[in-house]
């Protein structure tokens, strides 16, 4: 495989692991406004374990954020990384042909982002 081709599609996967990172949806209950409801009527919750479960939710949730923001801030640097690499590699025009490629394939993967 040559360099270029190596380096295009460790840019492609970059970008799209990046682009799912970025879609994914929290699966929390913390997120689903319904879901203490549902707890509360299925497992028979009382007050105070409705409370105590709603922290226990939350908590959870802004650790997973905190997760998300951190793998998102190193990803983009491995991002900046490969197209500084890139751009050592390619002439402008090549470069320019490969970032219109690449936010295709990132509109495709990600149509939400248009």
């Amino acid at each position: 495989m040559s360099l270029k081709m190596l380096c295009v599609v460790s840019l492609t996967v970059v970008w799209f692991t990046a682009s799912v990172v970025h879609a994914q949806k929290s699966n929390s209950p913390a997120d689903n406004p319904n879901a203490i409801d549902q707890m509360t009527k299925e497992l028979g919750l009382n007050e105070t374990q409705r409370s105590k479960i709603q922290v226990i939710l939350n908590t959870e949730k802004k650790k997973v954020e905190a997760v998300f923001n951190e793998e998102r801030k190193k990803l983009r640097s491995i991002q900046e990384e490969t197209r500084s690499n890139l751009k050592a590699v390619l002439t402008s025009e090549q470069m320019e042909k490969l970032e219109n490629k690449m936010r295709q394939e990132s509109s495709k993967n990600n149509p939400q982002k248009k």
